[in-house]
């Protein structure tokens, strides 16, 4: 009976230590402004975080975002990981400086 009960103690803690890693490949709503940067089906979106950190999203889907490459934009949709899938698009400069 001790043995079955440690086994189902080991199992229970082994699947709570896995799901905050599942959790974190989950898509995330976000809204992200950035410089649009990259040519032909290798699209980027340069961003720089609150905290100071730069963040680079490949931008995925089927929009074509060859009219606002070197634009500052304010990006809306779903990220996972890197990606970036993009809803809706706001030109918010010509330029990104």
């Amino acid at each position: 009976m001790k043995l079955i009960g440690a086994m189902a103690v080991v199992g229970l803690a082994l699947s709570l230590s896995v799901s905050p890693v599942e959790a974190k490949h989950k898509n995330k709503i976000k809204t992200v402004v950035g410089c649009v940067e990259g040519s032909p089906d290798h699209y980027h979106l340069a961003a720089v975080t609150k905290k100071g950190k730069h963040r680079d999203y490949a931008l995925v889907g089927k929009r074509e975002f060859a009219s606002e490459v070197g634009h500052k934009v304010q990006a809306h949709g779903t990220v996972s990981g890197t990606d970036f899938r993009v809803s809706a698009l706001k030109d918010l400069a010509p330029r990104c400086r």
